[in-house]
């Protein structure tokens, strides 16, 4: 029969601590630009193994066309928008337009949302908001630039990926086939 498994809150708390704890080895405290740097690979690295864990296969490859998808669209738009960052200065790149660590982050968060349920979307969602917030607040983004990011990737995730559902076919003693189609929510 089709079963979920989910990592606890406690749990996805804890892989956080300990891969601040890899990135950012020298020193007890990150800033939150640098934490932010962090989950924009964080919470699609959660989505990717959450899919492999579960041997999903399908879900994996439809995971990677998300991720792949948003992110094109996301540098396609920064070359053709071409908007000066808040912290712009003379000789700088002018790439602030769309968030490409907002949209990563989002990719991974609606991923999860799509094809596992909100449930399983709540803590990357809260990720992924902390990495928009993140740009914001380090004066790399504009807001619409982090919420044009954010739009990308839910459309992508909607557009490439389906609902996990289960379908189990089973016999009883009377040779009669049963199937039962199980929807996770």
């Amino acid at each position: 029969m089709y079963r979920t498994r989910s990592l606890s809150f406690r749990n996805c708390i804890a892989l956080l601590l300990l891969a601040g704890t890899v990135a950012f080895p020298s020193r007890a405290t990150a800033s939150l630009k640098e934490v932010g740097d962090v989950l924009q690979f964080a919470v699609p690295a959660y989505a990717f193994g959450y899919s492999l864990l579960e041997k999903d296969y399908d879900g994996t490859k439809q995971f990677l066309y998300t991720l792949g998808s948003s992110q094109l669209t996301v540098h396609v738009l920064k070359m053709a928008v071409d908007e000066k960052r808040p912290n712009y200065t003379k000789g700088d790149r002018k790439n602030s337009f769309p968030s490409g660590h907002t949209s990563s982050a989002f990719a991974g968060a609606a991923f999860m949302h799509r094809r596992y349920g909100f449930k399983s979307a709540i803590v990357p969602y809260g990720l992924a908001i902390i990495t928009g917030y993140s740009r914001v607040d380090a004066k790399k983004h504009h807001p619409h630039d982090v919420i044009v990011g954010a739009l990308i990737s839910c459309a992508c995730a909607w557009i490439f990926t389906d609902e996990r559902n289960g379908i189990v076919v089973s016999s009883d003693e009377n040779m009669s086939t049963k199937v039962a189609y199980e929807v996770s929510f």
